[in-house]
């Protein structure tokens, strides 16, 4: 019999829970949670493990369900997750009776449950996974079974559907501390018959930053033909992305204790400066619970606000270097005593409003551009002084509205704006329909015919009087227009 190669990650994946290194406090938590199924069905159906990945959120997930005597249903990031996928995999899972790995029969009504286990289940999106989201929710409504999701960015999956965060229990992992991954290590080493220093063994957990199956993945590929390993390696493997998101990030800034440590975290942080301003002041009042330390920490974050301004206005990019000392290690030194326990963080809400008023902004934009060119100022005198008499003469002035959509080429939304009313409103839709026949009837009245002579010169010159008076008229007409347009 051939035996197949089993990969170092899955061959020392833990099967209880007791096994799985690190994370205490969310390993008790996570097993209370399936106590409570013994008991019945529990309030909250589902668990989301939080965390990043390769911390082991879905090896605690499978272990549960060993330790428990569950039956498994999977559905990982490489199925189709829309919601015609998930009804019939997960909701249907969730509501039969199954079997268990031998074939026996596990009947619920006599405690047999099974777990449903959703990874990845912040990443449903696209048009693959239409409905998704919503189809999780409803089997978390509906579900006897017990289902776990796991989770990279917990606010991602409950910005698209809010009723998430009171139906699901949030139990969050952490990253594996270096000690616990050089434990793990050494052992499969001594396991794999591998010779490796402390020191090989420091680099790699250090390479892997709390990432424990990268840890144990790149021993595996060092190891490759080898019985001895050393630190030199541990360099071949190359730098592994650790850029972190932004909750993460200011977690760490709030809970710091000194400058070194705020300043650091935010080092791999990719995020524009004005926008983790924005984070760390919606957050702060969630945060610091006294208002001598809320006062503290607004000082520097203040100060950090107006180096950035200076940074926008006169590229002194200098400047970026104190706003971030101020926003990091200013705010965390602020505060009187450290706080414990978890806070859940928002998102900012002038970037929520902002996103929201995104449309009306770009029409207001093109509206402004159109102004400033037609009367030759910039933008901002647009919409500070000429808008306003704009719009008033608009609303209340047929004629004028009908000639300024003509003369600027306004659209409807453009025309809606103006008015206050929908792009698609009645109003709006007969002053395009009656800018549209004005149109038309320029376009047909000729300004000037020019000379039209036949054989005895005597009709043309009369086509060139009458054609040359209704192109002086009709001129006359445009000079008047104009006129009243300059005086506005």
């Amino acid at each position: 019999m051939v035996m197949m190669n089993i990969d170092w990650a899955e061959k020392y994946r833990p099967r209880k829970l007791a096994d799985v290194v690190g994370n205490p406090s969310a390993i008790n938590e996570l097993r209370q949670w399936a106590e409570s199924w013994e008991r019945g069905i529990p309030k909250q159906r589902a668990v989301a493990l939080v965390g990043d990945p390769g911390i082991g959120k879905t090896t605690s997930a499978l272990a549960l369900a060993r330790e428990f005597e569950w039956g498994v249903v999977e559905m990982n990031a490489s199925d189709l997750r829309n919601a015609e996928a998930i009804r019939r995999i997960a909701t249907s899972g969730s509501k039969n009776e199954t079997f268990t790995d031998s074939g026996e029969y596990i009947a619920t009504r006599n405690g047999g449950r099974k777990l449903i286990i959703l990874d990845e289940a912040d990443n449903i999106f696209g048009k693959e996974d239409h409905g998704g989201v919503q189809a999780i929710t409803a089997t978390i409504r509906e579900t006897f079974q017990p289902i776990i999701l796991i989770v990279n960015d917990y606010y991602a999956l409950v910005r698209r559907s809010p009723s998430l965060k009171k139906m699901c229990r949030q139990i969050k992992f952490s990253r594996i501390h270096k000690a616990s991954v050089v434990r793990l290590l050494r052992n499969i080493c001594q396991n794999e018959d591998i010779t490796a220093s402390n020191e090989t063994l420091n680099a790699l957990a250090e390479h892997a930053n709390g990432d424990l199956r990268s840890a144990i993945n790149d021993l595996e590929s060092i190891c490759v033909g080898k019985k001895k390993i050393s630190e030199k390696d541990v360099t071949v493997l190359g730098h592994r992305d650790t850029s972190i998101n932004i909750f993460r990030a200011i977690s760490e800034i709030f809970k710091a204790t000194g400058y070194t440590k705020a300043r650091e975290s935010i080092y791999d942080l990719n995020e524009e400066p004005e926008n983790l301003l924005l984070w760390i002041d919606e957050n702060l009042p969630l945060e610091y619970k006294r208002a001598d330390d809320l006062a503290s920490a607004y000082l520097p974050l203040s100060k950090a606000s107006i180096y950035l301004g200076r940074v926008r206005r006169r590229q002194h990019y200098k400047l970026w270097g104190y706003a971030n000392d101020l926003m990091t290690a200013g705010v965390a030194l602020g505060k009187t005593n450290p706080y414990h326990g978890y806070t859940r963080y928002q998102f900012p809400s002038w970037l929520t409003k902002m996103s929201r008023s995104k449309g009306v902004r770009a029409i207001q934009k093109s509206l402004n551009e159109k102004l400033s060119s037609r009367y030759h100022t910039s933008i901002y005198v647009s919409q500070t002084s000429i808008f306003p008499y704009f719009k008033y003469l608009f609303e209340h002035d047929k004629e004028f509205s009908i000639s300024m959509i003509r003369n600027l080429e306004l659209n409807s939304d453009e025309v809606g704006y103006t008015l206050g009313e929908g792009s698609d409103s009645h109003d709006v839709k007969h002053l395009m329909e009656e800018s549209k026949k004005m149109e038309d009837k320029a376009e047909e009245i000729p300004q000037f015919e020019g000379l039209k002579l036949n054989k005895e010169g005597e009709e043309g010159e009369d086509d060139e009087i009458e054609n040359g008076e209704e192109g002086i008229d009709f001129q006359k007409d445009q000079d008047k227009r104009q006129r009243n347009l300059s005086d506005f």
